[in-house]
């Protein structure tokens, strides 16, 4: 397991209850999002400071796998890699999501792994 892993926010304007609102709208979209998938998050925490919020969280290896068939038979291999940049780049993605989605005015992710281009007919915008 490994420990300590974060995704920093900077707080753009402070308003009511903002901690306590990116926390749930983010729980909830990990229970949503993240839970169904093979990246085994777990131990979710946030910690805030004066200008940033950071969220806290560990996670298991990730095991990948696949199988393919030759004339011997089928044959299906697994290996399990140090998948830091993945979970972090995949909380990352997520933790833009909803700062996209709900705190765009408040908030901003200091980003290290992905960037997310949206559009609208006449606007484009990459976090």
């Amino acid at each position: 397991m490994n420990r300590n892993n974060t995704v920093r926010l900077e707080i753009l304007t402070h308003n009511d209850n903002l901690f306590e609102r990116f926390e749930n709208a983010f729980l909830t979209t990990a229970k949503t999002y993240i839970e169904c998938t093979p990246v085994d998050v777990s131990n979710i925490n946030f910690k805030k400071t004066k200008s940033h919020i950071i969220v806290l969280y560990d996670y298991n290896s990730l095991e990948l796998e696949y199988a393919f068939e030759c004339e011997e038979g089928s044959v299906q291999l697994k290996a399990s890699l140090p998948n830091g940049e993945i979970v972090d780049s995949y909380m990352e993605f997520w933790i833009k999501w909803v700062v996209e989605g709900f705190f765009a005015d408040e908030l901003e992710v200091e980003s290290q792994h992905t960037n997310i281009t949206f559009s609208n007919r006449y606007v484009m915008k990459t976090i």
